[in-house]
């Protein structure tokens, strides 16, 4: 064979030994993009059922006539939840970074059937409807009532608790008589520590919680919630501190109106509380509100006073809601200190 002719044979040989070479490359190559793209998928479906981050962060500026205007972070906060079990079985984890970090939700849900579940952590108390059933980036005013505020732990003025109206327990809950995608008798009790968030209880009583909402149509509510405690101020011995709300709630398409009345006792004081709210939500992402609510109490260093807010809420995306509220207090013993008051808040969610 002429050399010419060797040449151009071993060139054709190491040709082919070279494009299947390439092929199989090429072909494992594209194995291991599609064993990428499963487990990216794999990941990624894991990720949506079980871990579901979401958050919120709340600021604004507010000014009153008896006080400095200031700028302020409310809330920031970062919430993990999933579901396990097709929803029978739940759990969430809520942080908040504004001011001292804090856990503030740290629980888990089970719930076999409609009409019974059992949730066991740290959790909002099942005590009048605001406290949870309206959570921040819901509520309708920037500041919430004094019956939420003072009565449901959120404010430790009148028990010495300021605990986000959250504390460590169990409770069940759950609803009878189902009827197009609601419940129509719906039912929590639970046994808390009644010491507030993130920490041990400090004496041997347990705080108990009742709560019935009844549903009788779409749209409307009524409750009764009784709460049972026993709580210790500034170091003084632990007092007894009982108290009950009733409530009701019409929510329709356009038109919102919701009141509560609670009353409590703190030891040998008193202290009763109510709110009253209309609202009316545009077709365009507007929404306007007002609301009237009291404090009456005999407690010592507590002044019995009435307030007035009317606001306005815009929302112009799914990821942005902006709040202006104009406030007027008036103190029962003080009229002098009555005070007017603007807030503008901002909430970013995601």
């Amino acid at each position: 064979m002429k050399l010419k002719n060797l040449l151009l044979a071993l060139a054709f040989v190491g040709f082919g030994l070279t494009a299947q070479a390439q092929s199989v490359e090429n072909n494992a190559s594209l194995e291991e993009r599609v064993a990428q793209l499963e487990t990216k998928s794999k990941v990624k479906s894991f990720a949506d059922k079980y871990l579901n981050l979401s958050g919120y962060l709340q600021a604004g500026v507010s000014w009153a006539d008896n006080d400095k205007t200031t700028f302020y972070i409310r809330r920031a906060r970062l919430s993990l939840s999933g579901n396990v079990a097709e929803a029978k079985l739940d759990y969430r984890l809520q942080v908040d970074m504004a001011g001292t970090p804090k856990i503030c939700d740290l629980y888990m849900r089970y719930k076999p059937f409609k009409e019974l579940g059992v949730q066991l952590g740290q959790f909002k108390l099942p005590f009048s409807l605001e406290n949870d059933l309206y959570g921040p980036t819901k509520f309708e005013f920037i500041e919430y009532s004094y019956l939420t505020s003072l009565l449901v732990r959120n404010d430790k003025t009148l028990d010495g608790i300021a605990a986000t109206g959250r504390d460590l327990g169990a409770q069940i809950y759950g609803g009878f008589i189902h009827k197009d995608g609601y419940s129509i008798i719906n039912y929590n009790l639970g046994v808390f520590n009644g010491s507030g968030i993130n920490g041990k209880d400090h004496n041997k009583s347990k705080d108990i919680i009742g709560r019935i909402i009844i549903k009788p149509f779409k749209g409307f509510s009524v409750s009764g919630s009784y709460m049972y405690g026993e709580t210790k101020v500034d170091g003084s011995d632990y007092m007894k501190s009982p108290r009950w709300a009733v409530g009701a709630i019409y929510d329709v398409r356009h038109w919102i109106a919701r009141a509560e009345y609670a009353s409590a006792k703190f030891g040998t004081g008193k202290a009763d509380a109510f709110y009253a709210l209309a609202g009316y939500h545009f077709e365009r992402p507007w929404s306007v509100v007002a609301r009237y609510e009291f404090l009456n109490t005999d407690i010592e260093g507590v002044e019995s006073q009435d307030r007035v807010t009317v606001g306005a809420v815009y929302k112009p995306i799914k990821y942005l809601r902006l709040q202006l509220n104009y406030t007027y207090t008036m103190f029962d013993a003080h009229k002098a200190d009555n005070f007017h008051g603007l807030n503008l808040m901002v909430s970013a969610i995601f």
